[in-house]
C-alpha cells in the first residue's frame, strides 16, 4: 500500500490495464488515428476553421425536393371548376374596364357608362352648390355676429349686476364683467351654429 492508500504493484500498474485503441480511434489534441487523447505525446494541432462572419456570408445550398406526381394536389372536381370560373370572371371584368378606358368612358361606370366629359361637368356642378352653401353659411354667421354680440354684452351685465349686487361677490368689475362675457358669447355661438 502506497501513501495514498491505494494498492502498488504488478497487478495495478498503469501499463498493465491499457488496451490498445483501434485504428478508427482519433485523438482530439494531435487529430492522429490509433490512440487516445491521454496516451498522445505529440503537440497540440491548430486546425484553421471559418469564423462565423464567413459562415453567415456563404450562401446557403439550395435544396431541391422532387416531389412525385401522385402528392401533388389534384385541382380536379367541383371546387376546381368553381375557382377558375372566379378567375374568367375576373379576366372578364379586366378586360371590360381597359376597353372603356380606350374609348373614353368612365371605368367606375355601370352598364349605360357615360362619357368622362359629361362625368367631369357634373362633378363641376357639384363643387359649384358645395361652395355656394358654404359661402351662404359664412355670410349668414357674419350677418349673425353682431346681435351675438350684443346678446353677449347684455348678458355679461345681467349677471355682473346679480353677482355684484344681489350676491355681493368682492371681484373686480372687470374680472366678473369678462368672465361673464365669455361665457354669454360662447353660448350665443353655439346657438348660432344650431
Amino acid at each position: 500500500m502506497n501513501k495514498y492508500g491505494r494498492q502498488s504493484g504488478p497487478r495495478y500498474s498503469a501499463s498493465a490495464n491499457k488496451a490498445k485503441a483501434p485504428a478508427t480511434q482519433q485523438c482530439q489534441k494531435c487529430l492522429e488515428y490509433g490512440h487516445y487523447t491521454y496516451e498522445c505525446t505529440a503537440e497540440r494541432v491548430y486546425k484553421q476553421r471559418p469564423s462565423r462572419t464567413q459562415q453567415l456570408k456563404k450562401p446557403l445550398k439550395r435544396v431541391e425536393v422532387e416531389v412525385p406526381e401522385e402528392f401533388l394536389p389534384k385541382r380536379q372536381g367541383l371546387a376546381a371548376k368553381i375557382l377558375k370560373d372566379k378567375e374568367d370572371e375576373r379576366k372578364k371584368k379586366k378586360d371590360k374596364k381597359r376597353s372603356r378606358r380606350r374609348y373614353g368612358m368612365h371605368p367606375h361606370a355601370k352598364q349605360h357608362a357615360l362619357p368622362i366629359g359629361i362625368i367631369v361637368e357634373q362633378w363641376k356642378q357639384q363643387e359649384q352648390q358645395e361652395q355656394q352653401r358654404i359661402f351662404t353659411q359664412l355670410i349668414v354667421r357674419i350677418l349673425t355676429l353682431p346681435f351675438q354680440i350684443s346678446f353677449s354684452l347684455l348678458f355679461s351685465f345681467a349677471l355682473t349686476f346679480v353677482l355684484e349686487i344681489v350676491i355681493r361677490i368682492s371681484v373686480p368689475f372687470w374680472l366678473t364683467f369678462s368672465f361673464s362675457f365669455v361665457l354669454a358669447f360662447s353660448v350665443a355661438l353655439c346657438l348660432g351654429q344650431k
